[in-house]
């Protein structure tokens, strides 16, 4: 594992916790635009890794193309359709969760997500500190882009 990766699972360690959040974890669009789920923290098992989301899918995907935050806060996994859509939420048992752009170069290249196992609003407060990670995060990817290209884009598949 990578010094940067090991750097964002501690880092995503400290989002829960100031979010009394129960899993935070980065999702990163490939340059064949897949997106995958790169590094989690919280998480109950490594499903999540396998998770290959196309542009328009999921809540990453959500995020990616309206390059704005996507809550959701009643995930019910009975609902057909929401099992389909919304894969990461299915595999940790989030019931609510959060997922904010992270840009480079002013282009959203991943998204920062924090989920709950139980029902949960997130407030104003809360939602501003993601944000604000979002933003230091991709600042923090960019000035390493060229270690972000072989890690993100060619490794981390395990």
């Amino acid at each position: 594992m990578s010094n940067l990766v090991r750097d964002l699972e501690v880092g995503l360690t400290e989002l829960r916790r100031l979010t009394s959040a129960d899993f935070a974890a980065l999702a990163w669009q490939d340059h064949d635009s897949i997106i995958r789920w790169k590094c989690a923290s919280g998480n109950r098992s490594n499903r999540y890794k396998r998770i290959l989301l196309r542009f328009e899918r999921g809540i990453a995907g959500s995020v990616i193309r309206t390059v704005r935050p996507v809550m959701i806060n009643n995930f019910s996994p009975e609902i057909k359709e929401n099992a389909c859509e919304y894969p990461i939420l299915l595999a940790e048992d989030l019931k609510s969760a959060i997922g904010v752009p992270v840009k480079i170069n002013e282009q959203v290249m991943g998204v920062l997500l924090v989920g709950c196992r139980v029902n949960r609003e997130f407030d104003r407060d809360t939602v501003e500190l993601i944000g604000s990670v979002a933003e230091q995060l991709g600042s923090m990817l960019q000035q390493n882009d060229p270690i972000i290209k072989v890690v993100f884009n060619g490794g981390l598949r395990d």
